[in-house]
């Protein structure tokens, strides 16, 4: 069996696992919940609707957020869970290259999230055809840039997976770094007007930026978008350009991932 077959049987065999699992219907229920919410509540919230289009599909962005980080949850234990759980005595004794299995858990993450995304998008562009007759081209844009973005995320979670002792710690970590120490770095360079391109969460800001600049958003949201200033720190902050927030998620995406081997390969499981 070639080393590209084996490569199939760990995908085929991680994605199985993955589907079986109940946290991949708790994150679909999750962002599920969030786009209904966005729903309900932006009409009761305004006199209806927003007029334009793109500014409800960016708002509508929040359950493909969610289910980018969905990401954290798949890949939590690829790594740490093998040396957690001593499995990796078994698994490392059979004719398969680390690189292959490590290669072979990623793709059947990714893959994972790649089905939560497009069943997102998918409920959104339902949601748009409904209410306004017409989806935005944007969504495809968007959509391309919440699937870089989840798996730059996956990439950074298998480094914590591959440093962490166990999933969960691994999982915890990626989370803090993600939420935490990413969202307080964008904040403070965004507010004291620094580029923040190279920040992780910027990339999640991009999957709703797709359709439209911040100033645009709060202008389509009417009286509800000038609410406790929002409009006037707007704009204050200097949105990177997509072209720049993609090359910030390209080293996350490629230095997490590559990174993760290097530290798996030399790490023992005694």
């Amino acid at each position: 069996m070639s080393e590209f077959d084996k490569l199939g049987v760990v995908i085929r065999y991680e994605f199985l696992k993955h589907i079986r699992r109940a946290r991949l219907y708790i994150i679909l229920g999750i962002a599920l919940v969030a786009e209904a919410l966005v729903l309900i509540l932006i009409p009761a919230l305004t006199d209806g609707y927003p007029e334009s289009v793109k500014v409800m599909a960016g708002l509508l962005t929040v359950g493909a957020s969610l289910a980018a980080l969905g990401a954290v949850f798949f890949a939590g234990d690829a790594i740490a869970g093998e040396y957690e759980g001593k499995t990796g005595f078994l698994l490392f004794t059979n004719p398969v290259k680390r690189e292959t299995l490590w290669v072979g858990k990623y793709l059947a993450g990714f893959i994972a999230v790649a089905l939560l995304m497009i069943f997102t998008y998918f409920i959104q562009a339902i949601a748009l055809l409904i209410i306004y007759q017409q989806v935005p081209v944007e969504i495809f844009q968007s959509f391309g840039i919440a699937m870089f973005y989840a798996a730059a995320t996956l990439s950074t979670t298998f480094l914590f997976s591959a440093i962490s002792k166990g999933s969960m710690g691994a999982t915890i970590m990626t989370l803090v770094f993600v939420w935490v120490i990413c969202g307080i770095l964008e904040s403070v360079l965004a507010f004291t007007g620094n580029p923040y391109w190279f920040v992780l969460s910027a990339g999640g800001d991009a999957i709703a930026t797709a359709y439209g600049s911040l100033e645009q958003f709060l202008a389509g949201l009417g009286g509800l978008g000038s609410l406790g200033g929002a409009d006037q720190m707007a704009t204050m902050f200097k949105m990177p350009t997509l072209g720049m927030v993609s090359w910030g998620m390209a080293i996350y995406f490629v230095g997490g991932f590559v990174a993760s081997i290097f530290l798996a390969k030399r790490r023992q499981l005694a």
